[in-house]
């Protein structure tokens, strides 16, 4: 009576109970990823800050800003570190690090030359405080 019957064969089956299983696994993160990506990208301000590394010398590291404007409060260490943090091989600093900052206003395209109370050789990273953009280099 069964004999007739015609059916998909258990091996088939199985493949495509896990196709079926993959395709509904990438619906959800794909929903998922563009709900957590629309939640956070509102806000992070990090696409208006960019800096391009020039040199890396102790003495006269430069950095050109190629982003948003940035001002600080007096061309000083207390007027740099009130916007970025510095870190020296991975240990934030909290004052003795500048030596000597070149202006107070640093706009996009502009050069600011940063010289830094390290050694050759020591990793340092600023990150700008109000939107996360890192600057990591080693000095030269």
């Amino acid at each position: 009576m069964f004999r007739n019957k015609k059916g998909v064969s258990p091996v088939i089956a199985v493949v495509l109970m896990i196709v079926v299983a993959v395709a509904i696994s990438l619906v959800v993160y794909v929903w998922a990823a563009g709900f957590v990506s629309e939640k956070t990208g509102a806000e992070t301000k990090a696409g208006d800050y960019s800096f391009l590394m020039e040199t890396k010398d102790v003495n006269s590291t430069n950095i050109r800003n190629t982003g948003t404007n940035i001002g600080f409060s007096s061309a000083d260490e207390t007027g740099f570190l009130a916007i970025f943090d510095i870190y020296k091989n991975n240990v934030l600093q909290s004052s003795g690090i500048v030596d000597s900052i070149s202006i107070t206003t640093w706009n996009k395209g502009t050069v600011l030359t940063i010289d830094f109370n390290a050694s050759i050789a020591d990793k340092i990273k600023l990150v700008h405080k109000e939107s996360g953009t890192p600057i990591v280099f080693k000095l030269e």
